[in-house]
């Protein structure tokens, strides 16, 4: 009887065992009865992620959406026993011997928190997004997208001219989607910062652009003297400038060879806001 079934699986579940034994309470039960009735129990589970290491296929896989559902939306400020239940979710979802579909299933149920848990979860994204190994890196990109950490936009710039191509068009998507907090002054720093290179200087400037960050002016400026950067600065400028910018644009115009393409269309810029 399927009350018995219940009662079974939540005394294993409050027992706490590492490797609970699942097969008698489940017994007979076909794959979406064995689910139904793991996935009911392991809700009152005070840490549903501990049963990831079961080898019955429907418990891991309701252990992974009753962690879900626990993450859903828990902020920027969730407690130590969700940011446990979070990493040990994400280490089932490195575990190169986790089934596959189910890994992915909890990389993105960490996502459902949108939360970086102080940055602490989202560095552990970034680290899947960027190992060449992992075999689930778009989507480990996808979610460091979702969890609310706009300092990993520099992650996701540096990941723009990645080899595989899937990968590639995955963080220019992220980076023009993440938001959270720090995102406005990372694109900024990283624009300005030549350590990192123009490829990835490059993918956060066009990304601001295409955001209509318009925050990133002053720095656009700057760096148009670039002759790495200066086609796209130039066309951020053109974009994202106001009438407020022209101090800056009329700098930024003396620091450029005057018979350039981009001297020009800075001429014709700063013309037409003085109309304005």
């Amino acid at each position: 009887m399927r009350w018995i079934a219940l009662a079974m699986i939540a005394a294993l579940v409050t027992s706490h065992a590492t490797e609970p034994d699942f097969s008698k309470a489940l017994a007979g039960k076909n794959d979406n009865e064995r689910y139904r009735l793991a996935l009911e129990a392991l809700r009152k589970s005070d840490d549903p992620s501990a049963f990831t290491k079961n080898q019955d296929a429907q418990v891991v896989e309701a252990a992974v959406d009753a962690c879900r559902e626990r993450l859903a939306d828990v902020g920027e400020n969730p407690s130590t026993k969700i940011e446990s239940l979070a990493n040990n979710l994400l280490d089932f979802a490195a575990d190169a011997k986790s089934p596959p579909a189910l890994a992915i299933r909890a990389l993105h149920a960490i996502a459902e928190s949108h939360s970086s848990f102080g940055g602490r979860i989202s560095a552990r994204v970034a680290q899947l997004a960027h190992n060449p190994d992992y075999p689930s890196r778009v989507d480990a990109i996808q979610v460091l997208s979702e969890l609310a950490d706009g300092r990993q936009a520099a992650t996701l710039a540096k990941l723009v001219n990645d080899r595989d191509k899937a990968v590639a068009e995955a963080a220019k998507e992220g980076l023009e989607s993440i938001k959270g907090k720090g995102v406005t002054q990372t694109f900024i720093q990283g624009i300005a910062d030549k350590t990192l290179g123009d490829e990835t200087r490059t993918a956060l400037l066009r990304a601001a652009t295409k955001r209509d960050m318009t925050a990133i002016v002053p720095v656009a400026a700057e760096v148009i003297t670039e002759p790495g950067l200066r086609l796209d600065a130039q066309k951020a400028l053109l974009r994202l400038a106001r009438k407020s910018d022209l101090a800056q644009l009329r700098a930024a115009c003396t620091k450029i060879p005057d018979d350039s393409a981009s001297a020009a269309a800075l001429k014709r810029l700063i013309a037409k806001l003085e109309k304005e």
